[in-house]
C-alpha cells in the first residue's frame, strides 16, 4: 500500500516531516495544543497509566502526538490508505506506547474502555450522531475532546466544500470552487436539530470511497447538529460538565468568532468531563 500524506505534517524520529514545507508539524497545531492544554490539566504528571483513542485518525498526526506526551495512545480508521500512512508514522518514531487498528470507528466499543476520547474530523460524517455520542460516552471514563463542524440556525451554508467536490467541480468546467458546503434546510433527526449534508454525489463517486480519505464511509449523508443541540446531547448521554474549548482558534478568538474562521466554518471544539467516582 502506497504511503501518502495529504493532512497531517508529523515530525519522525530522524527529524524529517511527512509534509515537509506544508506548515507546522502537528505538535505545533492549534488543535493540538489546545487538546494538549486539556489532557495535562485533567491528567496531570506522569500518562502512561492512561489510554486515549484517536477515532478517525486519518494519517496519525493526533495520536502520535499523544503518545510523545506518554498516554498509551489508539488510532482508529477505517482506509486501508489511512492506516498504511499510520503504519509508517509507527515504524519511523519508534514509539512503544503508539497503536493503529484499521477497523470501523463503530467498533470502538471492542477496544475500550479509554480514559480520554479525541474526535476530530469524524462526527460530522455520520448519519447518526446522537447514537454515537452515547458510544462515545459508553467507550471513555472521563474526558470527551469532540472537534466537529456544526449547524447554525443563521443559513443553509456554513464552510468551503470538501476537496472531494472541489476536484469533482474543476473536472466539469466550474468556474469557481470557492462555495460553501450546501446543507439542508434546518430539521430534526435522532431528535437533534440539525441539517443534512450529501458525502457522495453518485454511486461511481461512494464505490471509490476509499479514495475520499476526508469523507463519511458506509452513509451516503452526513448529519450537522446544530451547535446547542451538540452541547445538550453531550450532557444527555452522560458528561457531568460540558464546555466549548475557544484557545484552539489562536491568539484572536474574537475575531475567529465574529468574521475569522469560527464564524465561517462553524466548526468549534467541545468537551465533555464525567467527574471522578
Amino acid at each position: 500500500m502506497p504511503v501518502e500524506f495529504i493532512q497531517h505534517n508529523i515530525r519522525l524520529a530522524n527529524g524529517s516531516e511527512t509534509r515537509p514545507g506544508s506548515g507546522p508539524t502537528m505538535d505545533r497545531h492549534p488543535w493540538f495544543l489546545a487538546a494538549k492544554r486539556i489532557l495535562d490539566a485533567i491528567f496531570p504528571g506522569d500518562k502512561s497509566q492512561y489510554r486515549i483513542a484517536d477515532l478517525g485518525c486519518l494519517e496519525g498526526g493526533y495520536a502520535t502526538e499523544f503518545a510523545r506526551m506518554g498516554f498509551r495512545s489508539f488510532g482508529l480508521d477505517v482506509r486501508e490508505t489511512n492506516i498504511a500512512a499510520c503504519e509508517f508514522v509507527k515504524a519511523n518514531t519508534g514509539l512503544a506506547n503508539l497503536e493503529f487498528v484499521r477497523d470501523d470507528a463503530w467498533n470502538v466499543g471492542k477496544y475500550g474502555p479509554f480514559d480520554a476520547i479525541f474526535c476530530c474530523g469524524l462526527f460530522y460524517h455520520l448519519d447518526r450522531p446522537k447514537q454515537y455520542l452515547k458510544l462515545l460516552s459508553e467507550s471513555t471514563r472521563r474526558l470527551l475532546i469532540l472537534q466537529t463542524h456544526f449547524s447554525t440556525s443563521e443559513s443553509s451554508t456554513t464552510s468551503y466544500l470538501p476537496s472531494i467536490v472541489r476536484k469533482l467541480l474543476a473536472r466539469r468546467g466550474a468556474k469557481s470552487t470557492t462555495a460553501k458546503y450546501i446543507l439542508s434546510p434546518m430539521t430534526v433527526h435522532d431528535t437533534l436539530r440539525g441539517r443534512w449534508y450529501t458525502e457522495f454525489w453518485n454511486d461511481q463517486v461512494f464505490k471509490d470511497r476509499e479514495k475520499h480519505r476526508e469523507a463519511s464511509w458506509d452513509n451516503l449523508k452526513s448529519f450537522w447538529v446544530q451547535r446547542e443541540d451538540l452541547i445538550q446531547a453531550i450532557r444527555d448521554v452522560g458528561f457531568d460538565s460540558v464546555m466549548e474549548q475557544f484557545d484552539g482558534l489562536g491568539t484572536d478568538i474574537r475575531d475567529s468568532m465574529l468574521s475569522g474562521y469560527y464564524h465561517q466554518h462553524s466548526r468549534g471544539t467541545f468537551l465533555g468531563l464525567k467527574a471522578t467516582a
